[in-house]
């Protein structure tokens, strides 16, 4: 048996005399509605174009009806509601009782499912269980729209496109390099494989090498502000659709992306609670740094681990920040492992020891993409910043010291 997904519920073939095309069994009403969140949208149209390109909305609990009857309504949180918002309203498609909407239609461009070309429905980088209605969406998920092919008849469709994802750090200093990595999800689920020979572009990037072996590539971007990458696959590849992400650049401490604005001081915070800044011309030094996007005591499916360790560090007036460093540890059952920055890999270790530091490099915010993702165990994830004259940060539970696992 051969499963094919549309924009209906997963539609299945069995391959017998005659092929019979059925929906699948999460009816539209079925999700739990969730609270309003910002996600992401794009739809790629035929050859590979953008039709809509990534676009952040934030969904409301607004009902979406496209037929003008109030009964045929999903809920405005689904991802037929941050279509509706994408493009402004101009999707269509009919209504099943059953099952919802089902996607025919996108800024004009129509694929009804009497031919064999269809607009196909990703969410969070793979082919969705259920259709928009039923795809109730949390922060930050990705909604994605291409066209796919399906026939009975052998040699009618392409090979099914793979589809790429790219991963970056959210904030980026102008003029630094950066590493990006293409990562490839296959159109038949499972996990994902580094795209290899990809091209990065956007944001002001110069002439980008093709992603390596384990898809990455160094990019040095030039532009400032929100800025859209966009990544596409070699030309000896099979089919793939291009990839997208959001990076904020910014140019130094220029007020953008969350930096201070030129002339200001973020002052420092005191650990103990005592709070206040560093008056101008007294003998400040470096006392807080934070770790950002991974808190104490989480824990973490395999395919929801932190994959970007990233933090930053409060540089009082009067001070300078000389570097920032990082240590991972991770023990699964009796055994542990210390990163290497330097090698780029988990190394084993005496339990009893720490972790070794490495440097990711002298800048307030700092960010550092794992090269794959982490393995089940428990994980110890440490900052320190090192400021001009050699004084070191201590160790706050928390805040700059987090224990997390992966399961």
């Amino acid at each position: 048996m051969l499963v094919f997904r549309r924009t209906y519920p997963a539609l299945v073939l069995a391959l017998s005399t005659l092929s019979v095309l059925m929906y699948g069994c999460v009816s539209a009403n079925s999700a739990a509605a969730a609270g309003p969140a910002t996600v992401t949208v794009r739809v790629i149209g035929s050859n590979d174009q953008p039709l809509l390109p990534l676009t952040q909305v934030t969904t409301t609990t607004a009902p979406v009806v496209k037929d003008g009857k109030s009964e045929d309504s999903c809920t405005g949180t689904s991802a037929a509601g941050a279509l509706e918002l994408a493009t402004k309203g101009n999707w269509n498609g009919n209504w099943s009782s059953s099952f919802g909407y089902g996607v025919e239609t996108i800024d004009g461009v129509s694929y009804p499912f009497t031919q064999p070309n269809y607009w196909t429905f990703w969410l969070n980088n793979k082919s969705s269980e259920v259709g928009v209605c039923g795809a109730d969406l949390g922060q930050g998920d990705s909604v994605l729209f291409f066209v796919s092919c399906f026939s009975e008849t052998v040699g009618v469709c392409p090979p099914a496109p793979s589809v790429l994802a790219i991963e970056t750090p959210a904030t980026v200093d102008a003029e630094a390099p950066t590493t990006v990595t293409v990562l490839a999800y296959p159109n038949a689920g499972g996990e994902p494989k580094p795209a290899v020979g990809a091209i990065v572009t956007g944001g002001g990037i110069g002439a980008a090498s093709p992603t390596n072996s384990r898809g990455q590539t160094i990019v040095t971007l030039s532009s400032d502000g929100t800025e859209t990458l966009r990544a596409n696959g070699s030309a000896g590849e099979s089919s793939s659709i291009p990839g997208e992400a959001f990076v904020c650049v910014h140019k130094g401490n220029d007020g953008t992306c969350g930096t201070p604005a030129p002339g200001t001081s973020t002052g420092v915070k005191s650990p103990t609670g005592g709070g206040g800044t560093v008056p101008a011309g007294s003998q400040a030094k470096i006392e807080l740094a934070k770790i950002a996007g991974v808190k104490n005591g989480l824990t973490f499916s395999r395919r929801s681990a932190p994959r970007l360790l990233s933090g930053s560090v409060e540089v009082p007036v009067g001070d300078s920040l000389s570097k920032v460093q990082i240590s991972l540890k991770r023990r699964h059952h009796a055994r542990c492992y210390g990163f290497d920055g330097s090698r780029v890999r988990f190394i084993p270790i005496r339990c009893g020891k720490a972790a070794s530091w490495f440097s990711v490099g002298a800048k307030a915010s700092f960010s550092y993409l794992l090269p794959a993702r982490l393995p089940a165990g428990r994980y110890v994830y440490e900052i320190e910043a090192v400021d001009g004259i050699g004084h070191t940060t201590t160790p706050i539970s928390g805040v700059s010291h987090v224990v997390f696992r992966v399961k």
